[in-house]
């Protein structure tokens, strides 16, 4: 016995057509919520970049500030070492307390100083020298040289003694006395001659020991003998060639 469909062919074409319309939907929802979680994935993913890029972004900021500063900090230092060294340059590495003070302690009682001059002079080409590494800064009374540091000097200081004394001898010991002293070298007078000190002037800081040994005048005036010395301050030594 045959069995007899009366069910329409368009009936069975408009069923299969729902049913590949509801796979396609499925499909579709399927592929729209992986594009939707990709979507999510993908915005946190970028919202987390850029937060890290705005970060670096305040970092590198903050780093390019520390190299301005640097930059600014190493130009005012580079600027200090110049200025520095002119400063190194230009000084003259003495200690002038030290040296009038071993002057005081050599000039005698006999002698008055009425000028102390201190002249740089630079050293001539056929000047052989070294800065000197004995000549070492010490107390005026005393006897012995410590071996301290050594004054030094780019140049050479020539020192000018003006004064009076009681008796040329008295200015021969002044000069032995400067000729012996490590401070002091190339020591000669440029000049000495007799002359007369009036008393009624201000006497001088010392004048009183002169006028007791020098030779009274009539008039108020005293005989006495001026001079010039002129030596080198011993913060060099000459080399040998």
């Amino acid at each position: 016995m045959r069995e007899i469909d009366f069910l329409p062919e368009w009936y069975r074409t408009r069923k299969r057509h729902q049913r590949h319309v509801r796979r396609q939907y499925m499909i579709l929802t399927v592929a729209f919520l992986v594009m939707m979680g990709y979507n999510l994935t993908s915005m946190h993913r970028i919202t987390r970049a850029s937060g890290e890029l705005a970060r670096s972004e305040r970092a590198r900021v903050a780093a390019q500030n520390v190299i301005d500063e640097f930059n600014t900090v190493t130009a005012a230092l580079n600027r200090v070492r110049v200025k520095a060294d002119v400063i190194e340059r230009v000084d003259s590495r003495i200690d002038v307390a030290a040296v009038l003070a071993e002057m005081s302690h050599i000039i005698g009682e006999t002698v008055v100083l009425s000028r102390v001059e201190f002249v740089a002079a630079p050293f001539e080409e056929k000047d052989n020298v070294l800065p000197a590494s004995a000549a070492g800064v010490r107390p005026a009374d005393n006897k012995t040289d410590t071996g301290g540091d050594a004054l030094q000097s780019h140049v050479r200081f020539r020192i000018l003694l003006t004064g009076v004394a009681v008796s040329p001898a008295d200015v021969a010991a002044l000069v032995c006395r400067l000729d012996d002293s490590p401070y002091f070298q190339r020591v000669h007078t440029s000049f000495w001659r007799s002359g007369k000190l009036q008393l009624s002037a201000p006497a001088a800081p010392g004048a009183g020991k002169l006028a007791e040994n020098a030779t009274e005048r009539p008039g108020g005036s005293l005989d006495v003998t001026e001079f010039e010395i002129v030596c080198d301050l011993g913060n060099y030594k000459e080399m040998d060639n």
